[in-house]
């Protein structure tokens, strides 16, 4: 679809009316392709998501032109789009602080994803950003930015320029087969995150791995090169990565559930996240205590993908008491770190409707006023709720209402 520019104004409205947008509140959903001859989108609203949906923004090469334009926002999202053929793909303009660029593809652009004057404090992760003109990123003048998991590729001139930009995080990235990897002026930046953690790949190391730990000084392989990979003067990365970055990480899905009412049900949600870009297979494992409740062997998960597995637990046969629940996924092949790949919290069972004490959101054994009223603070919200506590749904239902209530009257002055 042939469109002028298209604006999601401050006010939510999308102009033009019959631009191909679906909106839900405070997310913008992208529903064909769209091609541009000028500017693609302008967000002038903050607190706002733009989901591609896996569709491609393109434009015609055209000088100054810009896929995605923000200027003085914040905390906005773009993700799951295809960029393509604008001088800037994804320009984050003066003074935009605290937004997201996360699981993109960013191809054919002068600059893949730019960021100008004070533009602060953003996150740039999990993007493909392949054959940009002049570099996939550009930093210029903004600190505090966060550049990781992303795949950058085959660009004509640099991987990523720096230029007077200081404290930003540079790590997990993978730099293959860019003319120049980095171009830094006058910036410093953190281009590792320890060990066993790790830094960046660099198509372009010569180093070799023959020994380990955090002095490089043990003898056996790690996955780390033997010495660090100079960017610039004054910017090195410790640990360089041996091969592409591959994690698997390990989470239970936030907000957890850690309060459940003796007899009713909690839903146990587990993350397992591929954060690296290759097709990688897993054994998955969780327990509550020490009985395995959800077993998967040979999972296979494509690169930059999740699975969520979710187990209903019934709690009437269980005493009221802490529970462990734990869940891990082995370690991958060329996998650095492996500390991620665990994760444990506890559960307790209780009475039910003690959600809330003197610490707001924390039981404490008895059913009184602060459950009640705890409870009002968070009725009639929902799992799509910015503030929704997942404890305060009593009866697992999904919804905090009149039911929940109820169980706090039933038992209320009741102990354990």
């Amino acid at each position: 679809m042939a469109l002028e520019t298209i604006y999601i104004r401050a006010n939510g409205t999308v102009e033009p009316y019959y631009a191909p947008i679906q909106r839900s509140g405070n997310v913008y959903t992208l529903t064909s392709d769209i091609n541009s001859n000028i500017d693609g989108i302008v967000i002038e609203r903050n607190d706002t998501a733009l989901n591609g949906a896996g569709h491609r923004l393109q434009g015609s090469n055209a000088q100054f032109s810009r896929g995605i334009y923000l200027s003085a926002n914040s905390n906005v999202t773009i993700k799951n789009i295809t960029i393509a053929s604008f001088e800037n793909g994804v320009l984050l303009d003066a003074y935009s602080v605290n937004n997201i660029i996360i699981d993109n593809k960013l191809e054919g652009n002068k600059y893949g994803v730019s960021c100008w004057a004070f533009s602060d404090n953003n996150t740039i992760t999990g993007n493909n950003m392949t054959t940009n003109n002049l570099a996939a990123l550009w930093i210029v003048g903004s600190s505090n930015d966060t550049i990781t998991n992303n795949y950058i590729m085959n660009n004509n001139q640099y991987g990523i320029i720096l230029e007077n930009s200081y404290n930003g995080t540079i790590c997990h990235n993978n730099f293959i087969s860019n003319t120049n990897q980095v171009k830094i002026y006058d910036s410093t930046g953190t281009w590792d995150k320890g060990y066993p953690s790790g830094g960046n790949y660099w198509s372009n190391y010569t180093g070799v791995d023959l020994y380990s730990g955090q002095y490089q000084n043990k003898t056996g392989s790690d996955g780390i090169g033997d010495t660090p990979y100079n960017c610039s003067q004054n910017n090195q990365d410790r640990y360089p990565l041996m091969q592409v970055f591959t994690n698997i990480a390990v989470q239970g899905v936030v907000p957890i559930k850690t309060v459940v009412g003796q007899g009713y049900s909690a839903n146990i949600e587990i993350l397992v996240d591929n954060q690296g870009w290759d097709t990688k297979t897993t054994d998955f494992a969780a327990y509550l205590n020490t009985t395995a409740i959800l077993t998967f062997n040979g999972l296979v998960m494509d690169g930059r993908n999740q699975t969520i597995w979710i187990y209903t637990w019934q709690t009437s046969s269980y005493s009221k008491e802490n529970y462990t629940i734990s869940a891990s996924a082995t370690a991958v092949p060329g996998e650095t770190d492996s500390t991620d790949n665990n994760c444990t919290w506890t559960v307790h069972v209780g009475v039910p409707g003690d959600v809330s004490s003197s610490v707001q959101g924390a039981y404490d054994g008895t059913v009184n006023m602060r459950d009640a009223q705890y409870m009002i603070l968070q009725f009639n919200t929902k799992p799509s709720s910015l503030k929704w506590k997942p404890n305060v749904d009593v009866n697992n239902d999904l919804v905090v209402n009149m039911r929940d209530m109820q169980i706090v009257i039933m038992n209320f002055n009741k102990h354990e």
